[in-house]
């Protein structure tokens, strides 16, 4: 207590030096000619000794300006307005003047532009309409930080310990270097290896398709996007960063990252391998888990008592780490270039393989009608290994001035071979309780796919502006071969322990399973008069899916898999062919603006099913009409604060897994089929979005409401086909609809300067429904999340502070016994502090607070880790780090998942506590960077003369 006391009276003393110590200055800016007030210029407070940023402000509706709390010394004033001469004048603030009143500052003009003329611009925030534009050097970020490390400072920006970034309360889609790809707009690959002194500017905005930015017609794909604007100087040389390291228990990390940059052509290298779990690059291909295994839910042991159907939501449950252990290997390529002054290309290649093993107890409670209930005890094991590559291609020629093609190709080919084994034992918890099923289930599998999309677009601006004419054509081909051994040896006993019968299922099945795809488009859009365009559009769009699937039992006689599972087999085509017309009417003011668009799309669904048990052939055929009405109303309150509201309409066609009526007996008691009787679904999405910007207290809000809604929603059917075995099929219901709201909020505090808090609370309810034994249940969750975040730098300190609170609720109509409510808490802190002579302490902290689950699954843990660093060579390009992961050893991996009619507790295997020794050597060779940053402060400083 007298410890906290005494930093109180410190810090508050601290504040009161720091105001007694400290001035202002003020003015009013106005231009010259008209004699009018200047509003939103910027004007940025410059350190006279080294030209950095002190503070800035906007200037108010009257041109009015005031900067506060600037310490005792000397300044420069920069004044940058768009079309007008950037204005400077020097200050000194001191005990006998504290407050500077520069009274009327009068603005030129700017009619020329002189040669060599540097303009400097250090405000840190800047808008400009939905951009809104952070500048790196105002962020101050430890040498050779990435941009993810200065991501972290920035208000509105929060980077999860996985790398993924939310801007403003969304999750980031895309990165872009320079308004151009990075290996395939991957959001990771950017900000994980461009260190952040390379960096002039970081822009948020709302992407969207080529399309739509080439007509202005809004197609609903906005995304969160982040654009990488390199400094000037920086766009020409080679930079990047080699890692290796080896530890205990045979633990190794390597990483390796070069770009060779001249302006257009730039070439990009990456490399990563471990055996720690840590996916470094994350191509979307790429999965550390069970790809290619098939999802057997609790394998041969769950019979009548597991209850039935897809997880139709998975909670996570709160898991210390990664599940399992990855040794994950990759390698990319990354090519942009400028070929000739009508000719753009962008390429990219990965390669990715990962060795994936993992160990799991789980616990499974399964509700039936009457109450009755079953608990499944399980132990598994998985081990897979998958390859990926995939290449990204992207041509853009422009013919002349009004006409252009582009042409983009994606190829992902990706191979995997798994093995999979478990041992259950499920009890009957009815009137008397008993073991009920014990099994084994050992599985192989082995898959190869092939996918490749490609789209080839025309487009045509006419001597009118808003006049435009594309024509485009999409196509797919994937292919997907599977082949997979299951052995099902499962003993079923009577309630009094004797056994009533002993299955032995042994089958080799496979599938081969192509798709091609075709879509011709065509879009006009024409203006009707000021800010005002109307659309036509038209799509033809035809899908032709084959699967055929092969079953084979183990004939003894033979020692083979050479009998023909007749009701396993089944030959099946699937057609989907739809016309679409549309038009859209769009307004633009400076205020608002708003589209109303309405379609209509005739689609026909045709499939084709021979079965090998009866030789029948079946077609059934569908014809669908459906109307897609669209709006979209956008409103700027003012520069930083503005209003989206949308609504969408959609269809969903079924997916040929869900059609195809063929059974999957993998798990002897709990078969899949498909309906060759589905229709498609219709789905309608409401959403109103409201944010704000304050760019003087770096402060920002954003809420978000959305509900959805979805007619003939495609969902299970459970139901039994004997005493011991259920059947799971895809039917089509109403009454499906989800809604979800959240807020977040962001600022930093006035007297703690680098201080940066968020705060987010999210809401989210679904309604799910199935049929279960012939009766509509319906299933609803409920999740409520609270996080916080608050990260602080000063001189040597960088502190960040984190904790969420989850909340979940599930409740079932028809089986009250399944209803589960359980909580996760996440608390995580994590600190930085540069020593003397270039040495670095690091450490974090993870509390994982687990509640409501299965007794042995309400776990807590505290994960430890913690480094040592030495810094090294010219320009501190070298890093020697030890690294201690997991100190107390108490990282477990828990997670819950909820279904259709169970819950169920997991508990995996996880990397055990190590040390890594890792040596890191950065490359910077841009432009004049190799000689460190005395070069950049001479170019400040000769452009700052300009205006002297």
């Amino acid at each position: 207590m007298k410890n906290l006391t005494l930093s109180v009276i410190l810090l508050s003393f601290s504040f009161f030096t720091k105001a007694q110590t400290s001035g202002s200055v003020k003015g009013t800016l106005r231009d010259t000619s008209a004699k009018q007030n200047l509003s939103e210029a910027t004007i940025s407070v410059l350190v006279a000794g080294d030209s950095s940023l002190a503070s800035y402000s906007i200037s108010d509706k009257k041109g009015f300006f005031e900067i506060k709390n600037l310490e005792y010394g000397k300044y420069f004033l920069l004044v940058s307005f768009s079309g007008y001469e950037n204005f400077r004048k020097s200050f000194l603030i001191s005990a006998d003047k504290k407050n500077i009143d520069l009274g009327e500052l009068v603005m030129q003009k700017d009619y020329k532009t002189l040669d060599g003329v540097v303009v400097i611009d250090n405000a840190p925030v800047k808008i400009n309409g939905d951009t809104i534009s952070f500048k790196v050097d105002a962020f101050k970020a430890k040498p050779n930080a990435t941009v993810e490390d200065v991501l972290k400072k920035m208000p509105g920006m929060q980077v999860q310990k996985d790398g993924t970034i939310t801007a403003m309360g969304e999750t980031v889609q895309k990165v872009y270097v320079d308004g151009k790809e990075f290996f395939g707009n991957d959001p990771k690959m950017a900000t994980k290896n461009i260190t952040a002194d390379m960096v002039d500017q970081i822009q948020v905005f709302d992407d969207m398709s080529e399309q739509a930015k080439f007509t202005k017609i809004d197609d609903g794909s906005k995304s969160k996007t982040l654009n990488i604007k390199l400094k000037k100087d920086r766009n020409k040389g080679d930079f990047g960063k080699a890692t290796a390291g080896a530890g205990t228990d045979s633990r190794y990390e390597s990483n390796l990252s070069f770009n060779h940059f001249r302006g257009n052509q730039r070439f990009s290298l990456i490399g990563s391998a471990n055996n720690t779990n840590k996916q470094s690059f994350t191509f979307s291909d790429f999965s550390s888990g069970q790809s290619g295994m098939s999802q057997l839910g609790q394998g041969g042991g769950g019979g009548f008592f597991t209850g039935g159907g897809m997880n139709f939501s998975a909670l996570n449950g709160g898991s210390g780490g990664s599940n399992g252990i990855s040794s994950p290997k990759s390698i990319g390529l990354n090519y942009n270039d400028q070929w000739t002054p009508k000719i753009d290309f962008r390429s990219s290649y990965n390669f990715s393989q990962n060795d994936f093993f993992v160990t799991q107890n789980k616990f499974r409670s399964n509700s039936f009608p009457g109450d009755s209930v079953s608990e499944v005890n399980t132990q598994n094991e998985t081990k897979n290994k998958t390859q990926s590559h995939r290449v990204n291609l992207r041509w853009e020629y422009a013919i002349d001035s009004l006409n252009s093609i582009l042409y983009t190709v994606n190829i992902n080919a990706q191979n995997s071979n798994g093995f999979y084994s478990d041992t259950s034992f499920t009890y009957s918890k009815a009137i008397k309780e008993y073991l009920a099923i014990a099994g084994k289930t050992t599985r192989n599998d082995d898959r190869e796919t092939m996918n490749y999309n490609g789209e080839l677009l025309y487009r045509r601006k006419f001597s009118r502006p808003g006049r435009t004419f594309t024509l485009g054509w999409r196509n797919g081909v994937n292919d997907n071969e599977t082949s997979a051994f299951n052995k099902s040896p499962v003993t079923i006993y009577n309630p009094n322990g004797s056994v009533r019968y002993i299955l032995n299922q042994d089958q080799q099945d496979g599938q081969d399973t192509k798709s091609k795809s075709n879509t011709l488009s065509t879009s006009y859009t024409e203006p009707i008069g000021k800010n005002k365009i109307i659309e036509f559009n038209y799509a033809y769009s035809g899908n032709n899916n084959i699967s055929d699937k092969k079953t084979y039992d183990f004939n003894n006689g033979s020692g083979k898999y050479d009998v023909l599972n007749l009701p396993q087999t089944n030959y099946f085509e699937y057609i989907n062919n739809s016309n679409r017309f549309g038009a859209n009417f769009r307004m633009s003011q400076k205020k608002f603006n708003y589209q109303l668009g309405l379609a209509m799309q005739v689609s026909e669904l045709n499939n084709r099913s021979v079965q090998a048990l009866t030789g029948k052939d079946t077609t059934i055929k569908q014809r669908f009409t459906n109307f897609f009405p669209s709006a979209n109303f956008g409103y700027t309150i003012s520069r930083a604060k503005n209003i989206r509201i949308f609504y969408r309409g959609r269809t969903n066609a079924p997916t040929v897994s869900q059609m195809q009526d063929v059974r999957d007996v993998s798990n002897p008691f709990q078969i899949k089929t498909g309906n060759p009787s589905l229709k498609q679904e219709f789905s309608n999405n409401f959403n109103i979005n409201y944010s704000t910007f304050n760019i003087l207290s770096l402060r920002f809000f954003n809420a978000n409401f959305s509900v959805n809604t979805t007619a003939n929603k495609i969902v299970n059917s459970i139901d039994s086909l004997s005493s011991t075995v259920l059947i799971t099929k895809p039917e089509n219901l109403n009454g499906a609809f989800s809604g979800t709201g959240f807020f977040t909020v962001g600022f930093p505090l006035k007297k703690i300067k680098g201080s940066n808090l968020n705060f987010t609370t999210i809401g989210f309810f679904n309604r799910d429904v199935s049929l279960f034994y012939k009766k509509k249940n319906h299933t609803d969750i409920l999740t409520v999340t609270q996080t916080f975040g608050i990260n602080y730098s000063k001189n040597k300190s960088d502190i960040g502070i984190t904790g969420s609170i989850v909340y979940n609720k599930a409740t079932y109509a028809l089986q009250e016994g399944a209803n589960t409510e359980y909580l996760r808490e996440t608390f995580s802190a994590d600190y930085s502090y540069r020593l003397k002579n270039d040495y670095y302490f690091m450490t974090d902290l993870d509390y994982y607070i687990n509640s409501g689950r299965t007794a042995g699954f309400n776990q807590n843990m505290l994960l430890w880790n913690m480094g040592f660093a030495k810094k090294f060579l010219k320009n501190k390009a070298a890093e020697l780090k030890l690294s201690a992961y997991d100190i107390l050893k108490q990282n477990k991996g828990i997670t819950r998942n909820i279904g259709d009619n169970y819950f169920e507790d997991v508990r995996a295997l996880v990397v055990p506590r190590f040390l890594l020794l890792t040596l890191t050597i950065n490359i910077n060779r841009m432009g004049g960077a190799q000689q460190g940053p005395p070069q950049i402060q001479k170019m400040i400083e000769r452009g700052m003369k300009v205006f002297q």
